[in-house]
């Protein structure tokens, strides 16, 4: 197996070269520090590449970008010890295999690049609860006046017909925006939707 690595740090390239030179599978690294190193680099033979973003992001994430349109057969794994969530959430959307906000332990990073070479998918932890808290708010903030109103109404356990004697609007209007904030919020049924107004409740 052929591994890209791109990192402007010695250090980090010597610590996956490292790892990866060690592995059990037979593993060439091939490392460089600039992306204009490999502009004319065929990627046939390359399945895996490692890039640590620091400084060019917004190069290396048009890289990604690019790499995953002419090959999504070819794995990518972030390094981002800053943890920047506004770049996980594009790399993510450019269907990265892996992203990792820090290398604590040398075994640890081995176990994530096999999983990730074996087909499955490794994202730091923290920023994925980031990403949801924060689409979890911008989803309620897409709801309207009326339709907020309702859906606390919802969780205070009412019917459609006392939702529309409360807000003095028609039971047929009430179903329809029950169905948007149903919609918008991603939830299947008033169950749901009490759950949720449970929680934001606690925040």
């Amino acid at each position: 197996m052929n591994v890209l690595v791109i990192s402007e740090s010695d250090i980090i390239i010597g610590v996956v070269e490292d790892i990866l030179n060690n592995s059990e599978d037979e593993i060439e690294v091939i490392s460089v520090k600039k992306l204009e190193l490999i502009c004319n680099m065929q990627y046939d033979n390359i399945e895996m590449i490692i890039i640590d973003i620091r400084n060019d992001y917004l190069e290396l994430l048009s890289f990604i970008e690019s790499i995953k349109s002419i090959n999504d057969q070819i794995k990518v794994i972030v390094l981002d010890i800053r943890k920047r969530g506004a770049i996980f959430k594009r790399a993510l959307k450019n269907g990265v295999e892996g992203y990792v906000a820090d290398i604590p332990d040398k075994n640890d990073f081995s176990s994530i690049v096999h999983s990730v070479i074996k087909g499955k998918k490794y994202y730091d932890l923290d920023l994925l609860e980031k990403l949801f808290e924060h689409e979890e708010k911008h989803s309620r903030n897409k709801l309207t006046k009326r339709e907020d109103e309702v859906l606390q109404l919802i969780g205070d356990g009412c019917n459609n017909k006392e939702i529309g004697n409360k807000l003095y609007i028609t039971e047929c209007t009430v179903k329809k925006h029950v169905s948007n904030i149903f919609v918008k919020l991603n939830l299947r049924n008033r169950k749901e939707a009490i759950s949720y107004v449970k929680l934001q409740s606690k925040e």
